[in-house]
């Protein structure tokens, strides 16, 4: 039989598994609802669960919609909601305040320059 005309079984166990994990992650996608954004709530005690549980209904929704919870610097954490949720959530007495978490980039003209560098950029223009 000539060589290269057949799977090996490893390459079609491979090719198999690579399979069900894509099923499995654009199952995943489409379950995670798409008007859902991360919210950072600060607020003025550590309940975070309670507080959430007000405006989504119980607490083990809030448990499962709570990603982080921040503690030393600030009392809060950031969740998973939808922006009605997130409205609703800053009415509440024991929230300060609720913002959508935003990503930001470097400008990647700038990667490695110096002050020194920076300024005489500046200076040119």
């Amino acid at each position: 039989m000539a060589r290269g005309k057949h799977l090996s079984s490893t390459t079609f166990l491979f090719l198999v598994l690579i399979s069900h994990f894509s099923v499995i992650i654009a199952s995943i996608d489409e379950l995670a609802p798409k008007d859902k954004k991360i919210y950072i709530v600060y607020t003025k005690n550590s309940d975070y669960v309670k507080i959430l549980a007000s405006v989504l209904g119980s607490e083990e929704a809030a448990t499962e919609a709570i990603v982080y919870t921040y503690r030393y610097a600030v009392e809060g954490f950031s969740a998973s909601l939808t922006p009605e949720q997130a409205s609703r959530l800053s009415g509440q007495d024991d929230v300060l305040s609720v913002q959508e978490s935003k990503l930001y980039r470097l400008d990647k003209g700038f990667e490695g320059q110096t002050n020194n560098q920076l300024g005489e950029l500046s200076n040119d223009q």
